[in-house]
């Protein structure tokens, strides 16, 4: 008589392991065996599952202190516990299907989406009234006091070189973006593409943005000659793809918010991008510290038109990236106007 015990065989009172050949055979059967069963176990889970769902429904709806609806008929067979929980506890409100409500189809590759659930903003905010915005001085007070705040998901690692050259340089001022939010005010940006915590969330872009406040602007206000220096690292969600340089777009991305803050912190918060020419002359790499330098060179009549160079240089000096910009300030071009 063979009794198993574990990977031993017992014969009598003798233990012996099974040869190597005996063993594979017998994991290839289990194996087959169990990949077998598989659907068949699979299968019965489901129909487990269902019915402990049905049950607990069924217990939900005698506790509940409201009257609830009807729970959906398919809901015992594709929802969660928790969804069913959910549905009793919020009086029938609670469906999972509006909340992800992806699709897959043959007709359009990747499936698509009935509307995203993580939409905020529901009203379009372009539309502000350029005539009651706040001034340049405003945007550069509030942005001085607010500063750069912290950013959990950062990409600078402690000690980084250039961030710190740049935070001791005398008169450079940290700030960063400012939007006017539903009632004229200043606000820091809580979601934004390119600025703040949400651009660096994913690994895609940090940027900081200094104001030079050196005095080298030229007087009678105009501006002229003001500048911004910034320091940026991109990171593997801004890549091109598994790794590598820093995508085309990403590069841009940071010539165009580095112009366009420099602008808004000198000339006001209604400064818009009309034109941008753009060079890019070396690979970017990921995890690395670039500085981005902007000059304010030229402006249009009365202001309304201000014209930007820029530029991103490689800690070994090699520029990497250059740009020229061209933006509008609709203030000034409405004021214009009336």
């Amino acid at each position: 008589r063979q009794v198993r015990v574990g990977r031993m065989e017992r014969t009598g009172t003798r233990a012996t392991r099974p040869t190597r050949g005996a063993q594979r055979g017998s994991s290839g059967i289990a194996r087959g065996t169990m990949a077998s069963s598989r659907p068949t176990l699979i299968a019965r889970r489901e129909r487990e599952l269902t019915e402990r769902l049905l049950n607990l429904s069924l217990v939900l709806a005698e506790d509940a202190e409201e009257e609830v609806p009807e729970l959906p008929d398919e809901a015992c067979e594709l929802w969660t516990e928790s969804d069913v929980r959910e549905f009793y506890r919020t009086g029938g409100r609670h469906r999972p299907d509006e909340e992800t409500p992806w699709r897959e189809s043959e007709d359009f590759p990747g499936g698509t989406r009935e509307e995203n659930s993580c939409l905020r903003w529901s009203n379009p905010r372009d539309e502000v009234d350029a005539s009651q915005a706040p001034g340049s001085e405003d945007y550069k007070r509030v942005a001085m006091e607010l500063g750069i705040r912290y950013r959990p998901d950062g990409l600078f690692p402690p000690g980084d070189k250039i961030l710190a050259e740049l935070s001791r340089e005398r008169g450079n001022v940290p700030f960063e973006k400012l939007l006017l939010d539903e009632e004229q005010r200043l606000v820091t940006a809580e979601s934004s593409w390119a600025a703040g915590n949400a651009a660096a969330v994913g690994g895609r872009i940090d940027l900081r943005c200094f104001l030079c406040d050196d005095g080298s602007a030229e007087e009678e206000g105009a501006t002229v000659g003001s500048k911004l220096k910034a320091a940026v690292r991109f990171g593997d969600g801004a890549s091109i793809g598994n790794g590598m340089s820093a995508h085309g777009g990403a590069i841009e991305t940071v010539l165009d918010e580095a112009t366009a803050e420099l602008c808004k912190i000198t000339q006001g918060p209604m400064c818009f991008t009309t034109k941008f020419e753009v060079s890019l002359k070396r690979p970017v790499a990921l995890h690395e510290t670039y500085v981005v330098e902007c000059e304010i060179v030229k402006l249009g009549i009365r202001g309304m038109r201000i014209f930007v160079e820029a530029s991103i240089t490689a800690e070994d000096g090699n520029v990497v990236a250059e740009c020229k910009a061209q933006l509008a300030n609709m203030a000034k071009i409405k004021r214009s106007r009336t």
